[in-house]
């Protein structure tokens, strides 16, 4: 999901902001064991009560996000450097460019992870003589020689498939 913080704030207070959305957002579909991922060891810090603020408007900031994570059974806070975190930038990138009326209805999207592949057998990758399935184009742009059981039609498709290889 993407937020946009409509109201004046500081570098600091967006991520803190962010912070608090997020756990909140895991708690509302009932999750209970979380590891969360942040560009910013202050808030990490201050999340797990290791560091304190002194910034007059993070306090109540810091205050709040003490008491969020004892909602979890199960709860790490690990720093991700901005260089790693190439997902959540994409996100906050597409979020400042999408003008959204508070009414509108956006669905959501999901990122599924795999871990088989898309179909049963894997694709034979070799032609009928043995050769990788790019031989045919090879020979075509080398010696402009087609396969002798080809027809006109796979003849100008080869041809129309080759002008986007070089050699």
């Amino acid at each position: 999901m993407a937020f946009r913080l409509e109201f004046s704030c500081t570098n600091n207070i967006t991520k803190y902001e962010a912070c608090a959305i997020g756990l909140e957002m895991a708690l509302s579909v009932g999750v209970e064991k979380i590891k969360v991922f942040g560009d910013s060891l202050v808030v990490n810090y201050q999340t797990q009560g290791k560091w304190k603020t002194r910034d007059e408007k993070l306090k109540p900031y810091q205050v709040y996000l003490e008491q969020v994570p004892k909602c979890f059974k199960e709860i790490s806070l690990e720093y991700l450097p901005k260089d790693s975190n190439r997902f959540a930038n994409a996100l906050a990138t597409l979020a400042s460019m999408v003008e959204c009326d508070p009414q509108d209805k956006i669905r959501s999207f999901l990122v599924e992870k795999r871990i088989g592949l898309s179909y049963g057998e894997p694709v034979n990758l070799l032609i009928e003589d043995g050769r990788p399935w790019y031989a045919l184009i090879i020979d075509y742009i080398r010696e402009r020689k087609y396969p002798k059981y080809f027809t006109e039609g796979k003849r100008r498709h080869l041809r129309k498939h080759a002008t986007q290889f070089i050699l």
